[in-house]
C-alpha cells in the first residue's frame, strides 16, 4: 500500500438513506444485546473480582482543559473544553493503537494531532447542533445565515432574516446535541483497513463476556456512560465518552479526558461503570477496537 491512511481519510457522516438505516439498526441491536447481557448478570459482578488485566496505561492523555484547545469552538456550538470528549476519546484510542502496532504504522498515521482529530470530527459532520428555540438538527461546522436558511427553506421567519443575529434573536443561539455515536465506529473501520467491516455491528461489543475478552487481550474498550451514574450525581445529565483500559480486582481503570485532576486516569467499581453504560438502554454503546487492533498488530 503506497498511500498513507490518516485521520483525514475518515468518511463524511452523511451516508445514503439505506446505509443510515442499516447502521442505525446495527446500533440498536448492539445496545439491546449488551443490555440483555448485563441483565443476565442479575446484579452480580463477581466475575470481575479476581481479574487483573487490560492495556498498559498511557504516559500522556489529551485532557479537555488543555489551554491549546479548550477555548476553541467545537463545531458550531460550545467549546472543546466543554464538549470534545468524543474527539479526545478517539485520540486516546489512536494513541493506544500506535503503541501496539507493528510495521503497519508505515502506511498508517496513528498519531494525528488533537487539533486534526477535532477538525475532522467537526468538519465531516459528526458534531450535531440545533438552534435553542427551534427543533431541527444541523451538522455544519460553523453556524452561518446560509446554512440555517438552507436547513429551513419553508420557514418564512428565518428566510426574512438579514443577519445571523436576527436568526439568533428569533430562534435562539446554537446549542450542541453531541458527538455522533458513529464517529468512533468509522475510526475503527478506517484503521482496520477493511471496507467490509460493518459499522455499529463489528465495531461494537455485544456482550459482557466479549468486553472481558478484549480487556484480557490488552485491547482498550471505549464506552459511552450516563453521567448521573458514572459520576454518582443524579442531577448531572447527559452522556460522556471515556475509555476502559484495565480491570483490577473489581475496579475499572478508566481514561477520562475530563479528569485532569487525576491525570485523566480514574478508578471506580466495575458495577458502577457497567450500570452507567446501560443506564440509557438506547445508548448503551461499547466499542470493539479489535478489528483495528488485529489489522495493526498482525
Amino acid at each position: 500500500m503506497s498511500d498513507i491512511i490518516t485521520i483525514h481519510n475518515i468518511p463524511e457522516f452523511t451516508v445514503s438513506p439505506e446505509e443510515h438505516a442499516k447502521r442505525n439498526n446495527n446500533h440498536q441491536n448492539a445496545c439491546k444485546d449488551f443490555v440483555e447481557s448485563v441483565k443476565q448478570l442479575s446484579g452480580n459482578y463477581s466475575i470481575f473480582d479476581d481479574l487483573e488485566c487490560g492495556a498498559e496505561l498511557p504516559d500522556m492523555v489529551p485532557f479537555a482543559s488543555n489551554p491549546k484547545w479548550k477555548d476553541l469552538p467545537f463545531g458550531a456550538a460550545n467549546t472543546c473544553g466543554n464538549a470534545s470528549c468524543s474527539a479526545l476519546q478517539a485520540k486516546v484510542v489512536l494513541n493506544f493503537l500506535d503503541s501496539v502496532s507493528s510495521d503497519k504504522r508505515i502506511f498508517a498515521d496513528l498519531n494525528p494531532s488533537v487539533l486534526d482529530v477535532i477538525y475532522e470530527l467537526t468538519h465531516k459532520g459528526y458534531r450535531s447542533w440545533k438552534l435553542a428555540n427551534k427543533s431541527g438538527t444541523m451538522i455544519a461546522p460553523v453556524a452561518t445565515l446560509e446554512v440555517i436558511k438552507k436547513r429551513f427553506p419553508d420557514d418564512d421567519k428565518i428566510q426574512k432574516c438579514q443577519t445571523l443575529n436576527e436568526v439568533f434573536e428569533k430562534c435562539g443561539k446554537p446549542e450542541g446535541i453531541g458527538g455522533s455515536i458513529f464517529w468512533l465506529d468509522n475510526v475503527i473501520k478506517l484503521f482496520g483497513f477493511d471496507d467490509s467491516i460493518e459499522i455499529a455491528k463489528q465495531t461494537r461489543i455485544h456482550t459482557v463476556s466479549k468486553l472481558i475478552n478484549n480487556l484480557s487481550h490488552g485491547i482498550v474498550v471505549p464506552i459511552r456512560v450516563q453521567n448521573s451514574v458514572y459520576l454518582g450525581e443524579e442531577n448531572h445529565s447527559g452522556g460522556h465518552y471515556v475509555t476502559w483500559f484495565r480491570v483490577e480486582n473489581g475496579m475499572a481503570v478508566i481514561v477520562d479526558t475530563a479528569k485532569e485532576g487525576s491525570c485523566c486516569i480514574y478508578k471506580l467499581p466495575v458495577k458502577q461503570v457497567i450500570e452507567a453504560i446501560v443506564a440509557n438502554p438506547g445508548m448503551a454503546v461499547v466499542w470493539n477496537v479489535e478489528p483495528a487492533y488485529l489489522a495493526l498488530v498482525d
